[in-house]
């Protein structure tokens, strides 16, 4: 079997999401890759004494940005990294633009990760990063992608870029959801009762609102939202249960970080629905899914285009209740064979699974 391709990476947002390091731990325990992580000074109350730290940026960085490319090279020609036939730099700028300056001064080639972030604050709001960006795009041996929507707008900017080397790169399942795998089930009929199913921070961009409303407005069903995730915006329940004027009700469970207590309510719920406004990627609904769960989840943001519409749930505007009527109706119509595939489906997201994907895509690009 021919040898991977060592691959060294730099990753800024390490720290930033368990992702990165889920990420990490499954390809270290594959293949020899090694790691750059220069983080801000602050993340150091977050030490880790199993992977390698580099605590460089400041506040300076944060407004002149440019700055840190300099202290990202300082750190790898001191740290004399050795033995690798390539890059990933793990996001288009923080990480695409050392790794870019590397790739011409050590002539070695390299893969860049996109991020929401990449596109929403620095494609869309500087005619400067537009330019740098697709330089860093042109010259990458592969793109990676966390979700279909994130390629579609990179595609729709800039056109002309190869697509053959544009690739899948998704978040994967925490292994406690792949050792707790649900089971496919039918759908509750008692008392003609419908639980459905919020896991977010409780901010305007998770779109929590136009749920509420959609429980105001239909009441074919005895409808229960229940709702999980940290209150930021002060929602006050008892009133808004207080206001519904029909037998519906807002059932609002708090923050939970217990993964038991979250997988019970996953459980007790029949229907995931997740409406963001914009949504990178969301691994709570594959989390749903893993449990049985049809989701329901924004057109164009996010899962959208993982799945065929209708396989595991159903894509929907997200700001019209009328819209999410008709598909629910939709997915109490076809309950048992989306839980089904729901739960086959999850198995896509296992890191063992995504890493070897990924593993074939860079040696064949590399």
């Amino acid at each position: 079997m021919k040898e991977s391709k060592n691959v060294l990476h730099i990753n800024s947002y390490f720290l930033t999401n368990q992702i990165h390091y889920n990420l990490y731990k499954n390809l270290i325990a594959r293949k020899a890759d090694q790691f750059l992580i220069p983080v801000y000074k602050h993340f150091r109350t977050f030490e880790n004494n199993d992977v390698d730290i580099d605590y460089v940026f400041d506040k300076i960085d944060k407004k002149l940005f440019f700055t840190k490319i300099p202290k990202v090279l300082y750190v790898f020609f001191r740290k004399r990294f050795s033995n690798f036939d390539g890059f990933h730099a793990h996001t288009l700028f923080s990480d695409g633009l050392p790794t870019y300056i590397l790739h011409l001064l050590l002539k070695k080639p390299f893969v860049v990760s996109v991020r929401n972030t990449d596109i929403s604050l620095f494609i869309e709001g500087s005619a400067i990063f537009r330019f740098l960006g697709k330089k860093i795009l042109n010259k990458a041996a592969a793109v990676f992608f966390i979700s279909p929507s994130l390629e579609k707008k990179i595609k729709g900017r800039f056109p002309k870029i190869d697509v053959d080397k544009f690739y899948l790169l998704p978040n994967g399942l925490d292994n406690f959801w792949q050792i707790n795998l649900g089971e496919p089930r039918e759908l509750k009929s008692d008392n003609n009762q419908l639980k459905l199913l919020f896991v977010g921070e409780l901010i305007d961009r998770k779109n929590l609102r136009i749920l509420l409303d959609y429980v105001e407005r239909y009441d074919d069903y005895n409808y229960q939202l229940h709702v999980v995730g940290k209150n930021t915006s002060g929602l006050e329940f008892d009133t808004i249960n207080r206001q519904l004027g029909n037998n519906n009700t807002v059932i609002y469970h708090g923050a939970i970080y217990d993964k038991e207590k979250l997988k019970q309510i996953y459980l007790d719920c029949d229907l995931f629905i997740l409406l963001s406004h914009a949504e990178t990627f969301g691994v709570v609904y594959i989390e749903a899914l893993s449990q049985g769960l049809p989701i329901l989840y924004s057109k164009d943001e996010g899962l959208d285009g993982f799945f065929d519409d209708g396989f595991i749930g159903y894509a929907c505007d997200n700001s019209d209740v009328e819209d999410i009527n008709s598909k629910i109706r939709s997915v109490i119509k076809n309950y048992a064979l989306l839980s089904k595939n729901a739960v086959v489906s999850s198995r896509n997201f296992f890191w063992p699974n995504i890493v070897k994907r990924y593993v074939k895509q860079v040696d064949e690009r590399l």
